[in-house]
């Protein structure tokens, strides 16, 4: 998870430095619900999560990019949990963290590429996804690589010398090792450079 975060606050330093005409940069705060096995360990609507994006526009109205994002789910749970041959009482917290990368294509409205458009992508790529339960001194951990996808579909709107953006993106991350498939609904609430 560390060489990740250095990875990412290595992209937020590089890519400004890179932007030229037809490029966008942006940022934005995820807020998440998990939906089918994600759902099962951890459940609810969950507020922490942020993107970063970065778009060239090589024709007008597409664009292809990469983005990378971390949403994190967690629920906690108090009762008496059986296992094969005991039982513990007490209070278990249920975490599961994703990074996915992807690469990404986007399709926009015809119009002013400074206006108000609607847009249309598809993202593929890896998500690392860890799940972790912890229980008193004891916690029980796994992490994977899977290969992901995520249809998205949003609204860029202006903003001064900036654009906003407001999307919906589906993220399923496929079935690998020890994890099941993962699912997670975003509802993204950016801002960027353009």
């Amino acid at each position: 998870m560390r060489k990740l975060l250095i990875i990412a606050c290595a992209l937020v330093v590089a890519l400004p430095g890179l932007a030229r005409a037809g490029d966008a940069f942006g940022v934005s705060w995820n807020i998440s619900l998990p939906a089918g096995d994600t759902a099962d360990f951890t459940s609810g609507l969950q507020f922490r999560g942020a993107s970063l994006e970065w778009r060239n526009f090589y024709k007008r109205d597409t664009a292809f990019g990469f983005s990378g994002s971390w949403n994190a789910f967690n629920e906690a749970f108090t009762g008496t949990f059986a296992a094969e041959n005991f039982a513990v009482t007490g209070k278990r917290w249920q975490y599961v963290n994703t990074v996915p990368l992807y690469l990404t294509w986007h399709k926009y409205q015809a119009g002013d590429r400074r206006g108000k458009r609607l847009y249309y992508g598809l993202n593929a790529g890896l998500a690392y996804v860890e799940k972790r339960t912890t229980m008193g001194l004891w916690a029980f951990e796994t992490s994977e690589w899977h290969p992901a996808l995520a249809p998205e579909i949003g609204l860029q709107l202006p903003w001064d010398a900036f654009v906003g953006t407001v999307s919906l993106r589906y993220n399923f991350a496929f079935e690998t090792g020890d994890h099941d498939t993962q699912q997670w609904l975003e509802l993204r609430f950016g801002f960027g450079m353009d």
